[in-house]
């Protein structure tokens, strides 16, 4: 795992990158992450994911160890970082996209942004609240964190990111995760914020680049079902056998899924067939349940 920075409108942006042998590698995937992390929150899915491609997980604008951001954020801003960054990293080329919760948002809008320079998406658990629901979720987590002297103050966190995924997977790892959180201080639910700002029927509605939205078991079905209905024309997966820590614990299940909704998009493309009429069996465990290997996507790749 390779770290760096990129400079852009909002500071440094850090970065980091995953490669098994550049010469294989079609094309870059960003993989953006959910609030209130940072890319740390796709370490466990990026190497299995870089066979394929180089793998880049940037840290939006006051996240993780990017630069802090002294004000209010909206998913355009991080779109815009994101944007900034590819800049850097992969010049001209055109790249895919995989966003996870609020990652969804991001990549959504720097399709709408910039759609000559996204070649396919996948969006993982997508939160397409309705806007009265949007309203109350922001009225609720959208605020300036508060600390205190009182442990007591990080108990919001600390469930978010340990007790929830107890189980799941080391609890090294959770409180990694948890400390990333402080990173932000009371900037934490910037994102929060962000996401139950955004205008996500306006953004389905403007996408026009081929697009792979999974549901998995999870609290956010409901929301990423909605999403699906606001996105007729992307394909719709629902994986209910991901059930918990989706890139975690089933990170060889969520990264064996990513890479054949990729692999399958590719071929809807060369064939034309229209988003949405094939299904996840159809194609998914056809291919070594769900193992994409170099060869399928070799052969996809040559012929697109």
């Amino acid at each position: 795992m390779h770290h760096g920075y990129s400079e852009t409108d909002y500071g440094q942006v850090h970065w980091r990158q995953c490669e098994q042998d550049s010469r294989s590698a079609s094309a870059d995937l960003y993989c953006l992450h959910p609030a209130p992390f940072s890319g740390l929150a796709f370490t466990s899915v990026m190497p299995l994911l870089a066979s394929d491609y180089r793998v880049i997980a940037p840290d939006y604008p006051g996240h993780g160890g990017s630069a802090p951001l002294m004000r209010a954020a909206s998913i355009d801003d991080y779109a815009i970082a994101v944007q900034q960054v590819a800049n850097d990293l992969s010049g001209s080329a055109s790249i895919d996209l995989v966003g996870f919760h609020t990652g969804c948002l991001v990549a959504l809008a720097k399709a709408v942004r910039r759609p000559d320079r996204i070649r396919r998406m996948v969006l993982i658990d997508v939160p397409a609240f309705d806007p009265q629901i949007r309203a109350t979720l922001k009225a609720d987590l959208g605020g300036m964190f508060e600390f205190s002297e009182a442990l007591s103050c990080l108990a919001g966190p600390w469930e978010r990111s340990v007790k929830r995924r107890a189980g799941t997977e080391p609890v090294e790892r959770s409180v990694a995760l948890f400390a990333e959180q402080l990173r932000h201080g009371t900037r934490m639910n910037a994102a929060f914020a962000a996401a139950f700002s955004y205008d996500v029927e306006a953004a389905f509605s403007a996408n026009t680049r081929p697009t792979t939205i999974v549901a998995t078991a999870s609290a956010l079905l409901a929301a990423t079902r909605r999403a699906a209905s606001l996105a007729p024309d992307a394909e719709f997966i629902e994986r209910l056998d991901i059930q918990r820590s989706v890139l975690d614990e089933s990170a060889e299940v969520t990264a064996a899924c990513i890479l054949t909704c990729l692999i399958d998009c590719a071929a809807r493309l060369r064939k034309k067939i229209p988003f949405g009429y094939l299904t996840i069996q159809n194609v998914l465990y056809s291919m070594g349940h769900g193992k994409a290997t170099r060869s399928a996507r070799a052969r996809i790749e040559s012929s697109t």
